[in-house]
């Protein structure tokens, strides 16, 4: 028997519940394809919009892996508890080109029972609004807005953050919308303002000094995301699923593998962005999680639709682990 991967998200049915986050490794035609090919359900492709200082940001962007003892090294393949330390920015693109791109990369996916999907962030607002319209012109199956990018804090300018900038958004385009959120930020907001889809979280800032030089790690605060990260996440979507029983909610940052993507839909996730495992290990990450989540759900004779949220709905209280042990 195989298993049964198909899940539900923003309205949009997928063949299996694993994503190609955005991230370096969707930001090229041939990265995409390459994810596409991996088995991807879908791909976000690295997040653009049309702020010069954005742009900037990237040009200066620099990675490296933090092991068990924070030591840096270069960007390579991940061992389960590395970090990822990052300093980046956004694609300098014409987005008018860039849609036109995408389109042509989801028709390609469209054969492969799958998306491309298209991420903005604000600059200015009524830009953005425009920049929406655009790949929903260009045939464009779905969009993610980012207002949680964590970078928003140290970068000058570019990069806006916050709730507030979806409702705009959402009247413009008619295409699913998944909103990708800061871990402060409120969901029910977001849902009010016309998401189909949350996702939880960004990675947070972070900050390493260097114990030989004695100054910080890539010179800079940094963001930071790893496996120790996932029971942090696990534990915002299983609130969140609890808050909004009914909402799609993509859940990203900390899952490494296929059995990661297991937990994160037990807690109540409809679907798991991977994007630190795709920078280290490359699109192959992607494939290995879809075979591995499938013989998990073989294994325990279940599917992906069944499994989520059903961690979720067993939380009990302090107190009522209190009671029962008295009894």
């Amino acid at each position: 028997m195989s298993a049964d991967l198909a899940t539900t998200v923003a309205g949009l049915d997928l063949k299996n519940p694993v994503i190609a986050g955005s991230s370096e490794a969707t930001a090229e035609p041939g990265q995409i394809r390459a994810c596409l090919e991996a088995g991807a359900a879908a791909v976000v492709a690295k997040s653009v919009n049309e702020s010069p200082a954005a742009h900037a940001n990237l040009r200066a962007a620099e990675y490296v892996l933090l092991d068990e003892h924070l030591r840096a090294r270069p960007l390579g393949p991940a061992q389960r508890m590395d970090s990822l330390f990052c300093r980046s920015g956004l694609l300098e693109v014409e987005l008018a080109e860039w849609a036109e791109t995408l389109a042509t990369l989801d028709r390609e996916a469209a054969q492969r029972d799958a998306y491309v999907v298209p991420s903005l962030i604000v600059a200015g607002l009524d830009r953005a609004v425009e920049a929406a319209a655009t790949f929903e012109s260009a045939g464009l199956r779905w969009l993610e807005l980012n207002v949680g990018a964590p970078h928003a804090s140290e970068a000058a300018e570019g990069i806006g953050a916050g709730v507030e900038l979806v409702r705009r958004i959402r009247d413009a385009v008619s295409l699913p919308l998944t909103v990708k959120l800061a871990p402060d930020d409120s969901v029910a907001d977001a849902l009010a303002a016309g998401a189909d889809a949350v996702c939880i979280a960004t990675r947070a800032m972070g900050f390493v000094p260097d114990l030989t030089t004695r100054r910080p790690v890539l010179g800079t605060f940094a963001a930071v995301g790893g496996a120790w990260a996932l029971p942090l996440t696990l534990y915002r979507v299983a609130k969140t699923h609890a808050a909004h029983p009914e909402a799609s909610i993509v859940a990203t940052n900390g899952a490494r593998d296929g059995l990661d993507v297991a937990r994160l839909l037990l807690a109540g996730a409809s679907a798991v962005a991977l994007a630190s495992a795709v920078l280290t290990d490359g699109p192959a990450a992607l494939g290995r999680a879809v075979e591995e989540l499938a013989g998990y759900c073989e294994e325990q004779g279940t599917s992906v639709r069944d499994l989520i949220g059903e961690a979720a709905h067993h939380v009990q209280t302090y107190e009522e682990v209190a009671i029962e042990r008295r009894h």
